[in-house]
C-alpha cells in the first residue's frame, strides 16, 4: 500500500471508531446497518471488484447453510481456492484488484472458514452431549452443555451474509468468531454499557507509533534496498544493521493499524466480556462457570468490568520486550494466531509437522509471493533452534540467555522480515547474499551451541 492507501485506511478506521457509539446504541436492525456500512466501505475501496467479496460470502452462506455436516471441508476448499483465483485473476484476463480488496478477502477467508468450523464443532458437541446422556455421565454432560451454551452457533443463510459484510474490522480485522459477533449484535450482551472511553484509551498510544513510523520510513525507506549504491557503497555491517530499522518501520505501521482496528470493535461493543470470565485472544470467555453465574446475577454494569482481550490483535509492549521468537509470535496478530491454532494446528493429525504446516497456511493466506513462505515457514525452524538453545543453557546462564534471546528474536524478525517486505525471491536472495546469509548462519550457530552444550545433570531434564 502507498501513502494514499494509508490515508484512506486511516480515514475509514477513524470513521468506524467514531461511528461505533452510534452503531452500539442503534435500536433498529443492527445486522442490516452493519451490512450496509460494510458493503459501502467495500464499494468505496474496491469499486467494481467488490463482486469478489459478494461471491465468497454468498457461496459460503450456501455451503454453511445447506451442507452442515461437511461444511468445514467444503468451505475451506472453496474459500482458499477462490483466494488463489482472486490473486491470479490477471492470468485469466481480469483486471488486477486494489490492495484493499485483497485485505477484505483475507479477512473474509478467516471469517467464512471460521464459522464453518464453528458449525462443525457445534455438531460434534451436540453428538457428544447425546453420548454422555446415554452413558449417564453427568459431569461430562454438564461441562458440554455449558460449552454448548456459550460456544454453539446455528447461523442461517442471512446470518452468514450479515456476519461476512459487517463493517467492523472488514478491512484489516481483527478476526472475531461468529459467536462473538452474535453475542454483541443479536444477543446484545452489555449493549447498555458505554465503551467509547475504553476505545479512546486503546488508541491513545497510536500517535506515538505513527510518529515513529513517519520518522523511520523517512530515514530508512524500503526503496533504498533496491538501489545500486546500497550494495556497492555500503558496508556489510551497515546492510545488516539496516534490517533492524527497516523492520521497525513495518512494526510501527502495523501496531497503528491493529490497535485502531481494535478500537473500532471496542467502540461498537464487539468482543466485550466480563473480566472474571477470563477471555482469551480470539476465543472469547474461557471460564464458563463464572460467565454463567455473572449472567444469572446480571452483575456486569460498568465499563471497568469488561475486557476486550477477545478482539485484541497485538500487545506491542510484550512484542518488543519478550526474548523469544515463540513468545513474540503469541502476542502478534493474535486473533489470526488463534484462528490458525484452532483451525489448523490442533486439527492437523501429524504432530511433528503441525508448526510447519501452520506457518505454511499462514504464508498461503498472506499471498503467493515467495517472500511470505521464506519468512513464515522459517519461523518453525527458528523456534525449534531457539528451544534447543534455551533448554540447555537457561538454568545455568539465565541473564545471558535472556539478552542473547532478545537479540536472536530481533535478528530473526528483521532478517526474515526483509523477505516479507521485498516479496520477490530475487530481491530477497540478493539482499541476504550481500550480507553472507548472516541470519541463517546465526540460527544454525544458535542450534549448534544448544545441541553441543553439555546438559546440566543437576537440573530436571525438562529444563
Amino acid at each position: 500500500m502507498g501513502i494514499a492507501d494509508d490515508i484512506t485506511y486511516f480515514a475509514l478506521v477513524v470513521f468506524t471508531i467514531v461511528f461505533g457509539k452510534v452503531f452500539k446504541s442503534y435500536n433498529g436492525n443492527q445486522k442490516l446497518l452493519g451490512l450496509f456500512l460494510g458493503l459501502l466501505i467495500s464499494l468505496l475501496v474496491s469499486g467494481s471488484h467488490v463482486y469478489h467479496v459478494i461471491v465468497i460470502i454468498l457461496f459460503n452462506a450456501f455451503l454453511i447453510t445447506f451442507l452442515r455436516r461437511s461444511c468445514h471441508i467444503w468451505s475451506t476448499t472453496f474459500t482458499f481456492t477462490y483466494l488463489v483465483f482472486f490473486r491470479c485473476s490477471t492470468y485469466f484476463g481480469l483486471e488486477k484488484s486494489p490492495s484493499f480488496t485483497n485485505a477484505i478477502m483475507m479477512m473474509l477467508t478467516l471469517k467464512m472458514v471460521g464459522v464453518a468450523f464453528e458449525v462443525h464443532d457445534t455438531n460434534q458437541r451436540r453428538r457428544a452431549i447425546v453420548k454422555a446422556s446415554e452413558q449417564t455421565n453427568k459431569e461430562e454432560m454438564t461441562k458440554l452443555e455449558l460449552e454448548s451454551k456459550y460456544w454453539d452457533v446455528n447461523p442461517t443463510f442471512l446470518d452468514v451474509i450479515f456476519y461476512g459484510f459487517c463493517y467492523i474490522g472488514i478491512l484489516t480485522g481483527p478476526y472475531y468468531k461468529f459467536r462473538v459477533w452474535e453475542d454483541a449484535i443479536e444477543r446484545k450482551k452489555y449493549a447498555n454499557i458505554p465503551t467509547l472511553k475504553s476505545a479512546v484509551h486503546r488508541v491513545s498510544i497510536v500517535p506515538l507509533f505513527l510518529i515513529l513510523f513517519l520518522i523511520l520510513s523517512y530515514f530508512f525507506p524500503l526503496s533504498y534496498v533496491s538501489k545500486e549504491e546500497f550494495f556497492t557503497e555500503r558496508s556489510v555491517l551497515f546492510r545488516i544493521w539496516y534490517l533492524f530499522p527497516l523492520f521497525s518501520t513495518f512494526r510501527m505501521r502495523l501496531y497503528s493499524a491493529f490497535i485502531m482496528s481494535e478500537a473500532a470493535c471496542i467502540s461498537a461493543g464487539l468482543g466485550a466480556y466480563p473480566q472474571q470470565s477470563q477471555p482469551k485472544y480470539g476465543a472469547g470467555p474461557t471460564n464458563l462457570e463464572i460467565m454463567e453465574n455473572l449472567d444469572k446475577e446480571d452483575a456486569i454494569s460498568e465499563e471497568k468490568d469488561l475486557c476486550f482481550k477477545t478482539i485484541q490483535n497485538v500487545d506491542a509492549w510484550l512484542g518488543e520486550v519478550t526474548n523469544t521468537v515463540r513468545a513474540s509470535m503469541r502476542v502478534w496478530n493474535t486473533t489470526v494466531q488463534y484462528w490458525l491454532a484452532i483451525n489448523v494446528h490442533r486439527r492437523f493429525p501429524i504432530k511433528p509437522l503441525r508448526i510447519l504446516v501452520t506457518m505454511f497456511v499462514s504464508a498461503f493466506w498472506h499471498g503467493l509471493y515467495p517472500g511470505y513462505y521464506l519468512a513464515l515457514c522459517s519461523a518453525a525452524v527458528a523456534v525449534f533452534c531457539e528451544d534447543v538453545f534455551i533448554k540447555k543453557l537457561k538454568s545455568r546462564y539465565p541473564r545471558i540467555v535472556f539478552w542473547y534471546g532478545l537479540f536472536y528474536k530481533h535478528m530473526f524478525f528483521s532478517y526474515f522480515g526483509a523477505a516479507f517486505l521485498l516479496l520477490e525471491i530475487g530481491a530477497t536472495v540478493e539482499y541476504w547474499k550481500s550480507i553472507y546469509f548472516a541470519g541463517h548462519i546465526f540460527i544454525v550457530f544458535t542450534f549448534l551451541v544448544g545441541y553441543i552444550w553439555p546438559r546440566d545433570h543437576n537440573c530436571p531434564k525438562s529444563e
